[in-house]
């Protein structure tokens, strides 16, 4: 698969089985979080992506992530990844959990756009 070139960036869409703990991503989604990008597509556990996100910004982040499944409400934050050159990239992310006719969380689905005017 190809991948988008840094200055090409797009923003990348995701979506999270939570029942699985697999979350599947587009090839934007690879670039953006240094990951194979056919691992991406065909499902990783979201600890993966985590690794991913900068050290400093990863518990803000889980928290937020865990946040909205919890209440069901939008998400929204900007964090940095780490590429697979391991460059820090600023993104800003959105998503909503998803709830099954019982009312429990089984899917969480979003973008994460790059923001590269941020230092």
């Amino acid at each position: 698969m190809s991948s988008v070139s840094d200055t090409e960036q797009e923003a990348g869409i995701f979506a999270w089985c939570l029942d699985t703990d697999t979350a599947y991503g587009d090839t934007a989604i690879a670039d953006l979080f240094g990951l194979d990008p056919d691992k991406t597509v065909n499902g990783l556990p979201i600890s993966s992506y985590m690794e991913r996100i900068y050290a400093d910004d990863r518990l803000e982040v889980g928290r937020k992530i865990s946040e909205a499944v919890i209440n069901g409400l939008p998400y929204r934050a900007e964090y940095r990844v780490l590429d697979a050159k391991n460059t820090v990239r600023h993104v800003m992310a959105f998503g909503r959990c998803f709830r099954n006719q019982s009312g429990n969380p089984v899917h969480y689905a979003g973008i994460v756009h790059p923001v590269d005017d941020l230092s």
